[in-house]
């Protein structure tokens, strides 16, 4: 009995909602695009966005991994800082991010908390810098 006098109050909310005037805009969402990356396709990825300033690489490491080498063109935020997600959110959430850490389990991490923050295109490379470096991949200072 209860479970009919619930979903008869729920049609009749839904039924209202659409009666009402005026008219609702809901804006859909913007399509993500969160993917893992293997070294070769991160360098031709890199590659092909070199002029773009709406291209950023993330090295989320620490900030003395980040200074022990890092892959030329990439901006430090240290996935232990406490503020590491209040951080991200401040980020352009339109631009492409290609994300690195040592060894792909802190940015296979952030992957989720990028989703969840409503980031477009995200590319994780798979296996960190420690799979870039063997991959013959140059680290600049």
């Amino acid at each position: 009995m209860k479970t009919r006098i619930i979903a008869a109050s729920l049609s009749a909310v839904v039924l209202l909602g659409a009666c009402g005037s005026g008219t609702a805009t809901v804006e859909a969402p913007a399509a993500q695009s969160i993917q893992l990356i293997n070294p070769a396709d991160a360098n031709q990825l890199l590659a092909d966005n070199e002029a773009s300033s709406d291209f950023v690489i993330l090295d989320i490491r620490t900030p003395e991994e980040f200074n022990s080498g890092r892959i030329a063109g990439s901006v430090n935020l240290d996935f232990y800082e406490a503020n590491f997600s209040s951080e991200l959110d401040k980020l352009d959430k339109d631009k492409t991010y290609f994300v690195y850490c040592n060894s792909g389990n802190r940015s296979g991490s952030a992957m989720g908390t990028m989703r969840d923050l409503g980031f477009v295109e995200v590319y994780d490379l798979d296996g960190g810098i420690q799979a870039w470096y063997n991959s013959g991949f140059n680290i600049t200072q």
